[in-house]
């Protein structure tokens, strides 16, 4: 009944929650930042930098506050997260912005959330002393699509495990539409539908595109839920209205088709790398991208996040499910694995960007070093990907992710090389964010 393997996720993903001491920080100040090895997307060199109204400039004040003594530490942009679901959750949200502060992110792009639970943690984010978050809102689905299963068991209150006998009542359910999701069938319903889509304010617009080459056979059903996404012929048009709008477009996708599709009608983002759990019966073909995937991409400016941390956790053991099931996919892993490597290959090839996110509720360290286990990216890719491409990403049109005269104020202080070594991006001395020292306190 449930064909789609993102539900399979949701099914039973459960929320860590961190206790975590308040984030604190100085009083924005005039800083002399001295000594330090600092990244320039290259290599580390030496450089002596100030911070003045929360913006790095060369030229020395007329007064300095205090001297930041960066002696031999390793000094780099902070990372970010360009695929996360955890940026909207009121009870939570204190916790998670500590724990991705601590961890060096300070970047998040929420794609997709509840308008109103975004709302609700509106003075949790976006400020000098938590993380910066971009939400996609609402997102863009078919008639019984995806996420429309999540949505509906989440605003009907509904156990996960009492999914069959509440199914009739999820098939018809609009709960969460408008909050979620929109269902968009036709042009009609793009029309009349979008001064409400943008009415919050969404800083992107998330659509979903699911198995696009049986789109026509899966729209027929009444009986199945999130097994779909929108018709792709809709595509163009909902990108093109989205960018009249100054708004810019991130599309679910689970195959390579679904992947040229997207990429063809010019959106901004491909969210997922195709083939997260592919079938022992499936061709690989079906989800790897191409040369020409690449080149296209390349050429309209189309940016991925991998999610590629998923095919670990889709393999992984399910005991609250049945029969098979349950059982870990160690071949299921590989077969993904074997398909991420080619795809990454492919697209880091023809100089596509690339960003880190992880989706669900985990952050953008479970991805950073899933990738860095694939063997595809060296120490400096990997880093440039996760502290310059992820967070430009985020929020293009701010000066972030450069440690340059002009851009905001923002660093993190390593105690070793991450070039020599990736885990040194966990060994974080100092964070500074908009030229406020910030102290996240001690992080189990």
């Amino acid at each position: 009944m449930v064909k789609n393997l993102f539900t399979v996720v949701t099914l039973a993903f459960v929320i860590a929650s961190f206790s975590l001491l308040p984030i604190h920080a100085q009083t924005s100040s005039n800083y002399e930042l001295a000594g330090g090895w600092w990244f320039n997307g290259k290599e580390f060199v030496r450089q002596k930098l100030y911070v003045v109204n929360g913006v790095f400039q060369k030229k020395r004040p007329a007064h300095v506050d205090e001297v930041i003594k960066l002696d031999d530490l390793y000094i780099v942009p902070p990372f970010g997260d360009a695929h996360s679901h955890d940026f909207a959750y009121p009870n939570t949200i204190a916790d998670v912005a500590a724990k991705n502060l601590h961890d060096g992110i300070f970047y998040g792009l929420s794609l997709g959330n509840s308008v109103k639970d975004k709302r609700a943690v509106a003075d949790f984010v976006n400020k000098p002393t938590s993380i910066d978050v971009a939400y996609a809102d609402a997102g863009l689905t078919a008639t019984l699509g995806h996420p429309i299963l999540s949505a509906e068991v989440g605003a009907n209150k509904i156990p996960w495990d009492a999914l069959g006998p509440n199914m009739p009542r999820l098939l018809k359910s609009h709960t969460a539409e408008g909050d979620v999701y929109f269902v968009i069938d036709n042009l009609d319903d793009l029309q009349k539908k979008w001064s409400q889509i943008v009415a919050s304010k969404p800083d992107i617009i998330k659509i979903y595109l699911m198995d696009t080459e049986h789109f026509e056979e899966l729209r027929r059903s009444t009986s199945t839920i999130d097994d779909k996404g929108l018709d792709p012929a809709l595509i163009p048009a909902i990108v093109d209205r989205a960018h009249r709008d100054g708004l810019r477009v991130a599309a679910h996708v689970e195959t390579a088709a679904d992947f040229r599709v997207a990429v063809n009608a010019g959106v901004d983002i491909v969210a997922h790398l195709p083939g997260l759990a592919p079938k022992p019966d499936e061709d690989a073909l079906r989800y790897e991208l191409t040369d020409a995937d690449a080149k296209l991409a390349k050429s309209k400016g189309t940016a991925v996040v991998a999610t590629a941390w998923l095919a670990e956790w889709l393999a992984a053991p399910k005991p609250w499910f049945s029969e098979a099931e349950k059982k870990a996919g160690p071949a299921q892993l590989e077969r993904a694995r074997q398909i991420q490597r080619h795809s990454l290959q492919t697209l880091m090839r023809h100089g596509v960007p690339i960003a880190i996110g992880p989706d669900l509720f985990e952050n953008a360290v479970k991805e950073a070093f899933y990738l860095e286990g694939l063997g595809v990216f060296d120490k400096r890719t990997l880093l440039v990907m996760w502290a310059q491409t992820t967070p430009q990403l985020i929020f293009p049109k701010r000066k972030i992710a450069h440690l340059s005269p002009g851009y905001e104020a923002s660093l993190l202080a390593l105690s070793c090389n991450p070039l020599n070594d990736f885990s040194c991006t966990r060994k974080i001395t100092i964070r500074m964010k908009q030229g406020q020292v910030l102290s996240t306190g001690d992080h189990p």
